[in-house]
This record gives structure tokens, C-alpha cells and sequence, in this order.
């Protein structure tokens, strides 16, 4: 259920995206901030979900960083063949491993914060609101959100 300190975008037909705090909705429109926009004129409302802080992306794309290039590492290094330098298994796992941590890392700091859920879609019927138990598509209404 919406309240009104959600913050939600409005796509409309006649103009850009238009991100702001939801207000109210009737039959005829939704108002977003202080605007408000005709039921005709809306193609879609999207409500911000919370996903999370970016120090948390931070910290698991290490975590898989690190734990997928030290598998490589230790994989790949050893003491045998005599080609190159004697790297046992651990420290090669450990170099690949850190790299791999600060890959991860930077993958992690660029996933973004927060989420869009579609809660209203005015096109083809394909592209509303689903109905999951059922599996089949149901037309929604502003009128009819709760």
C-alpha cells in the first residue's frame, strides 16, 4: 500500500519522467509532489524499494571477488614444471584472490542502492501489472489500487 511518504516516478505520455513524493489518487489522476496528472495521460507509476547500502554490495562483491580468484589461484599455481617462480598454492591464491576482492568490490560499488517496483502500467496487456497466482495479466486502475 502506498502512503503518502513514498516516493514513487511517474512516466506520462506528454512529458519526462517525473520523480517525486506520492500525494494522492482519485478516478480521474494521481498527484506526485504538487503535480497532478490526468488516469489518461499516465503510462506507468514505479514505487523506489530500498535495496540494501552500497557498503553492503561493497563488502559481498569482495567476499565472491575474493572467493572466486583464490579457487583460481590456488588452481593454477604450484611448485611443479620449473617454469617461472615457485608460487605455492595459498599465495597464489591469495594474490588471484585480492585482485578478485578488488574487482568485486569496484562490481559492487556500481550496483545501484535501490530498486523500481511497477505498481501501475496503462500499455499493451503484456506489459501490466501480473498476476502471479494465477499467472495471467489483470488490468489495473488507479481507481481500484489500494
Amino acid at each position: 500500500m502506498l502512503s503518502f511518504t513514498k516516493l514513487i516516478v511517474l512516466s506520462a505520455i506528454a512529458a519526462a519522467a517525473l520523480s517525486g513524493t506520492f500525494q494522492n489518487w482519485t478516478a480521474q489522476g494521481v498527484t506526485v509532489g504538487t503535480v497532478t496528472a490526468k488516469r489518461e495521460e499516465v503510462l506507468k507509476i514505479e514505487r523506489y524499494r530500498h535495496g540494501g547500502s552500497r557498503a553492503k554490495h561493497i563488502g559481498v562483491g569482495a567476499l565472491i571477488g575474493f572467493g572466486g580468484g583464490f579457487a583460481i589461484g590456488a588452481s593454477v599455481s604450484g611448485c611443479g614444471g620449473g617454469l617461472g617462480p615457485c608460487v605455492t598454492r595459498p599465495e597464489g591464491g591469495a594474490v588471484v584472490g585480492g585482485a578478485g576482492a578488488v574487482i568485486g568490490a569496484l562490481v559492487g560499488a556500481i550496483l545501484p542502492v535501490h530498486s523500481k517496483e511497477l505498481i501501475y502500467s496503462s500499455g499493451p496487456l503484456g506489459s501490466r501489472t501480473s498476476n502471479h497466482g494465477t499467472g495471467r495479466n489483470q488490468r489495473v486502475s488507479l481507481a481500484a489500487l489500494p
